[in-house]
């Protein structure tokens, strides 16, 4: 039964409760496996030297703000909570999936994001990223330090100027060869969110392909990267959020019985 096979959830402690006991509701044995911490930048004389702190107290500037994940969503909104007691207007505020977006929508915000390819890639062909909205404007991208580049190169290519909001790091926990044996007792089924996500646990068990049942992926283009890493058996999820998890599991479930 495929009910049986051992589910790895991957996210980060404070990120991970909901959807461990959604997956327990339904039977599913789980194993939370962590791959890296998540530790916001603080408000301090290094955001000031950065270009941080002055980022978020000159908003009211930038025609966009775009946040990259659910942890800059919600690490940018406590920055702007701490320098504005009400979002300034006429600002158009993106995500780049709808995890994400939800963040946002939670405190008040009218978001655009993409509705199917949940990637900077879907991001870009929203109308508000277009060069007759955003050439000659400013863009801020919420996001942690480092990651791709891609998004910002294109919105420069069309003419927008484009900053970052550098809010958190994110530090990779180094599990032992023992952990990694437990967790990966029984060929389960690793659920991961970005091809971070990936490299991490590949980087520290370099014959994951052969270790695990099959692995989980929002999203075609990063299910192609673990197919062509040789994956036995790839699940796309339609996003990172709880319910597209579960529901592609499910599927998954039924499929195999």
């Amino acid at each position: 039964m495929a009910a049986a096979v051992p589910i790895v959830v991957t996210r980060p402690d404070g990120q991970a409760g909901g959807l461990i006991a959604e997956l327990s509701a339904r039977g599913f044995p789980v194993r939370h496996h962590p791959l890296i911490n998540i530790v916001p930048l603080a408000d301090d004389e290094q955001a000031v030297a950065s270009g941080l702190r002055q980022r978020i107290l000159d908003i009211d500037h930038y025609t966009a703000v775009i946040a990259i994940s659910m942890n800059a969503a919600a690490i940018g909104l406590d920055w702007l909570d701490r320098y504005w007691p009400q979002p300034p207007l006429g600002i158009h505020w993106c995500a780049v999936g709808p995890s994400t977006a939800e963040v946002l929508q939670r405190e008040g915000f009218s978001v655009h994001s993409p509705v199917t390819t949940y990637d900077s890639e879907g991001l870009l062909e929203l109308p508000v990223m277009q060069s007759d909205v955003i050439a000659g404007r400013k863009v801020l991208l919420w996001r942690g330090v480092g990651g791709r580049e891609k998004l910002a190169s294109e919105l420069t290519a069309r003419g927008a100027e484009v900053d970052y909001a550098e809010l958190y790091e994110r530090r990779e926990i180094a599990w032992s060869a023992q952990q990694w044996a437990d967790t990966l007792a029984g060929e389960p089924v690793l659920l991961l969110s970005s091809n971070q996500a990936l490299d991490i646990v590949e980087q520290q068990v370099p014959d994951l392909a052969q270790r695990v049942s099959a692995i989980m992926l929002p999203g075609e283009r990063l299910a192609d990267l673990a197919r062509s890493r040789g994956y036995r058996e790839v699940l796309v999820a339609a996003s990172a959020r709880d319910e597209d998890m579960l529901a592609c599991l499910q599927q998954w479930q039924v499929s195999a019985q």
